[in-house]
């Protein structure tokens, strides 16, 4: 169940593992029975200050763990692009929970800020739909995750409380005893501040005037999650007049910007820190400018559909 989105059993956010949705209805006994489980509802633990999580939050896991943990966070555009550092910094992070039959993971409506694999166990995704009140039971089961240690089964859900507080669009609860990972959104930040570069690309983004004006923590997950790309010497990154859908901020190398307007050209040098093609993340749908790389140079690239995912936004306008 992803925050901010319609929970829809066919959103891939949604369905990355286990079973195939079901669709069903609850007598009333059991309506009443999973009023009474709510009291194992997992408590929301207090948000603590970033520094306080190397102390009261990081745990040694075993190979086997980790195993489970990169399979399941291996197709997450969320875990794209993280260092080796920055994969055992977020091992260490992910809290295990033991949970028990009937146990509230999660509640449709509250904010979430936390991230979920299910290691081992089934969990019930329901739906309370629009327009109607909960009746005790979370509402209709749309969707079965399923964790297995045989299998090699570990679906995840709650990847967006990563980057932003926003209500869960859907309850989670456990259907077996079962036991999860959890990693906090301000352990991922932290994680991600641990690459410099990450964090001179933020500056970079800070500065492009269709981008200034997003919330930081937007901000962040683009720098996050922007591609890593490398071109040779004499290759030409964009073309003037020719389509695109990408934007690039050089990090290290230099490339030649060429400009041609009526019969005149207009170049200049770009180094490290520099950035073009941005003009196709608004209303344009063509690059203006050439840029061949001058050397080996590898730059971070971001395209409007990674944009738009990310913000929220059907098109950034600029």
């Amino acid at each position: 169940a992803q925050e901010g989105a319609p929970a829809d059993v066919e959103d891939p956010m949604l369905s990355c593992g286990g079973a195939k949705p079901v669709k069903t209805t609850l007598s009333k006994e059991k309506s009443r029975a999973l009023q009474k489980m709510k009291d194992n509802m997992i408590k929301t633990e207090p948000e603590l200050p970033v520094d306080q999580f190397d102390k009261n939050m990081f745990t040694e896991k075993t190979e086997e763990e980790k195993s489970r943990i990169a399979e399941a966070i291996r197709a997450s555009v969320m875990f794209q692009n993280i260092t080796d550092e920055q994969r055992e910094m977020i091992y260490g992070f992910m809290e295990p929970i033991s949970v028990k039959e009937g146990s509230w993971v999660i509640k449709q409506g509250t904010v979430g800020d936390r991230f979920y694999i299910v290691d081992n166990g089934k969990f019930e995704v329901r739906i309370v739909p629009d327009g109607e009140e909960d009746d005790g039971s979370g509402g209709n089961v749309v969707h079965i995750y399923e964790g297995s240690h045989e299998k090699h089964a570990h679906p995840s859900f709650g990847e967006l409380a990563l980057m932003y507080s926003a209500p869960r669009a859907a309850s989670i609860i456990a259907k077996t005893d079962g036991s999860l990972w959890a990693l906090h959104r301000y352990a991922f930040r932290q994680v991600l501040a641990q690459q410099s570069s990450r964090q001179e690309l933020l500056a970079t983004l800070k500065k492009i005037d269709m981008l200034k004006n997003l919330k930081s923590e937007v901000l962040d997950q683009l720098a996050a999650v922007m591609e890593e790309v490398t071109f040779g010497r004499g290759e030409s990154i964009t073309e003037q007049g020719s389509p695109g859908d990408a934007m690039y901020v050089i990090q290290k190398g230099s490339c030649e910007y060429l400009v041609r307007v009526e019969g005149r050209s207009h170049n200049e040098a770009l180094k490290s820190g520099s950035f073009f093609g941005e003009e196709v993340l608004g209303k344009a749908t063509k690059y203006t400018a050439t840029v061949v790389a001058l050397q080996t140079t590898s730059c971070f690239r971001l395209n409007r559909h990674t944009l738009n995912q990310i913000s929220g936004e059907k098109r950034v306008s600029g």
